[in-house]
């Protein structure tokens, strides 16, 4: 079990499904917050591989307005399910909704609720291709909002497999590495959309 480390909701337990879920680190999770503080407020975040929610979670905490997050697995899906219900009770419940999504096949069911301003991407570290596949989709069904931002989580290592080109027209902002843990963040730029 984990915990929400920041904001509204503070303190709140989070169900971990079991499995091969690789929840993110307390500590990654809030520098990672830290880093896309100022895209948060009012944000529409999507977490399409979410596992627990957490990092969807932590941004709704921070003052998301709204949040789908999806998941194929049925342990993954139950652990949101009773994560979301946890902030139900709280004085301010979060606009948040929960999609079963196998990706690329389910990617026409994300149209109703875009376009996204913050998308976390955190797939199996093998599967590398699949947030270049993401982040395209998004750019050209317009289900990212001029300006958006994408958190990407991947093995350090793969942070060598890939150019900036191969993720065109989305940008990097910045990149870290914490142990075996790195992320990209990217940015659309406003002339890309």
């Amino acid at each position: 079990m984990i915990r929400v480390i920041g904001g509204l909701y503070k303190g709140t337990p989070l169900q971990v499904p079991p499995g091969p879920t690789r929840p993110t680190a307390g500590l990654v999770r809030e520098a990672l917050m830290s880093m896309v503080s100022p895209k948060i407020p009012g944000a529409r975040v999507l977490d399409p591989l979410a596992g627990s929610g957490a990092l969807a979670i932590e941004a709704l905490s921070r003052g998301a307005a709204q949040a789908l997050l999806a998941d194929r697995s049925p342990r993954a899906l139950a652990a949101l399910t009773q994560n979301l219900a946890r902030l139900q009770n709280s004085p301010d419940p979060p606009q948040a909704k929960i999609l079963q999504a196998s990706w690329p096949r389910d990617f026409a069911r994300l149209t109703p609720y875009g376009p996204f301003d913050l998308i976390f991407l955190d797939p199996p570290y093998e599967e590398l291709q699949l947030p270049q596949i993401f982040l395209s989709h998004l750019h050209q069904k317009s289900l990212a909002a001029p300006g958006a931002w994408a958190v990407w989580e991947l093995a350090p290592a793969s942070l060598k497999a890939w150019s900036e080109g191969d993720l065109a027209p989305w940008r990097i902002k910045t990149t870290r590495i914490w142990g075996q843990k790195a992320v990209a963040i990217l940015f659309l730029p406003d002339s890309a959309t």
